[in-house]
C-alpha cells in the first residue's frame, strides 16, 4: 500500500496539484494499512485510522482526502473500495475557533525553544518568523537559502500555485539574517534544516512546539487549541488591530496579498477573531448607519 500511495502522490504531482497536506495525510494511511497487511483500500481500515484524529470534522476531513485515492485505486481494480462521505459529519471543513496568541506567549514560546540543546535556535527562529510574518507553516519550512534576498524572502509556487514576496520588518529581517550566519552550512539548501542536516520535517517541529506548549503553561488540547497554524491568525488579528477602523478595508486587501490568500473572502474571518475587532466592526457600522439616517 505504501508503494501505492507514492506512485499516486507522483501522478498527482505532475498533473499540476502541490499535494502538500495530501502528501502526510496519504502516507500516514498508507502506514497504517500497511501494518495491517492490507493488500487492497478497506473502508474499516480507512475509518480505523480516521477515527484516531480528535474531531468528528478531522476525521471526515481526512476520509475525504483517501477517498480520492481510493478512486483511483478501484480504476484499476475493483476490489479497492471507496469510502461513503458524511460519515463522521456532515460538513468536514468548519473552521475551529482560534487561539490568539499574545506577544509574551509568542516570546516566551522562543524563549523556551531556544533553551533545547539540539536545534533549539532552528526552533525559536521558525516560531517567531511564523509569528512575524504570518507564513503557513509549509511555506517556511520549504523556505531554500537563496529565498533569503534583499527585499524579502521570496515563497514559491504554495498554496493556488501561487509565488509571492514577504517583505520582511527591519527587526525581522535582523533576526533572521543572523541565524543565518550562525546556522551550520552543510548538504541541504534549506533555511531550517533537523538535526540530521536534511531538512526539518513538519512532525518533528510539531511534536517539539507541543512540548514548548506545556512549557509555557499551555495545553494542546484545550479549547480554543493553540495550534501552529494559530501563529497565522495572531499575525493576521494583530496586522488589523493595529489600524484605526476607517482603514480596515484598505488594510484587509493588502494583508490578503501579504498572507498568500487566493481572494480576499479568505482573510474576512479575521475580521470576528478578537473583541477588539469586532468593537471595530461595530463602530463602523455605527458610522455608516448615521450617515444612511442623514
Amino acid at each position: 500500500m505504501i508503494a501505492a500511495v507514492e506512485a499516486y502522490l507522483e501522478l498527482r504531482r505532475a498533473a499540476g496539484y502541490s499535494m502538500r497536506d495530501a502528501d502526510r495525510i496519504l502516507r500516514s494511511y498508507g502506514r497504517f494499512a500497511h501494518a495491517h497487511r492490507d493488500r487492497f483500500v478497506k473502508i474499516a481500515t480507512i475509518h480505523a485510522w480516521a477515527k484516531r484524529a480528535r474531531s468528528p470534522e478531522r476525521r471526515e476531513a481526512l476520509v475525504r482526502k483517501v477517498a480520492l485515492f481510493a478512486r483511483y485505486m478501484y480504476a484499476e481494480d475493483p476490489r479497492h473500495e471507496i469510502p461513503s462521505y458524511r460519515v463522521f459529519a456532515a460538513d468536514p471543513f468548519q473552521r475551529p475557533e482560534p487561539f490568539i496568541f499574545t506577544r509574551e506567549q509568542i516570546v516566551a514560546l522562543m524563549e523556551t525553544a531556544r533553551r533545547q540543546p539540539f536545534n533549539g535556535d532552528a526552533y525559536a527562529t521558525l516560531i517567531g518568523l511564523l509569528a512575524a510574518t504570518g507564513m503557513r507553516v509549509s511555506e517556511a519550512l520549504s523556505l531554500r537559502l537563496d529565498d533569503h534576498t534583499r527585499d524579502g524572502l521570496v515563497v514559491r509556487e504554495t498554496k493556488c500555485h501561487k509565488s509571492r514576496l514577504v517583505p520582511l520588518h527591519p527587526t525581522v529581517e535582523r533576526e533572521l539574517a543572523a541565524f543565518l550566519k550562525r546556522r551550520q552550512r552543510g548538504r541541504c539548501d534549506r533555511v531550517f534544516v533537523g538535526v540530521n542536516g536534511g531538512p526539518l520535517s513538519y512532525d518533528r517541529f510539531k511534536g517539539w512546539y507541543r512540548r514548548f506548549l506545556a512549557a509555557i503553561g499551555l495545553d494542546y488540547k484545550q479549547t480554543p487549541r493553540p495550534r501552529l497554524h494559530c501563529l497565522r491568525h495572531s499575525f493576521a488579528v494583530r496586522a488589523l488591530e493595529a489600524v484605526d477602523s476607517m482603514t480596515v478595508a484598505e488594510h484587509q486587501l493588502a494583508l490578503a496579498t501579504y498572507l498568500g490568500h487566493a481572494t480576499v473572502e479568505s482573510t474576512y474571518w479575521y475580521l470576528e477573531a478578537t473583541p477588539r475587532l469586532l468593537v471595530s466592526i461595530a463602530e463602523r457600522c455605527a458610522q455608516f448607519t448615521k450617515s444612511r439616517a442623514r
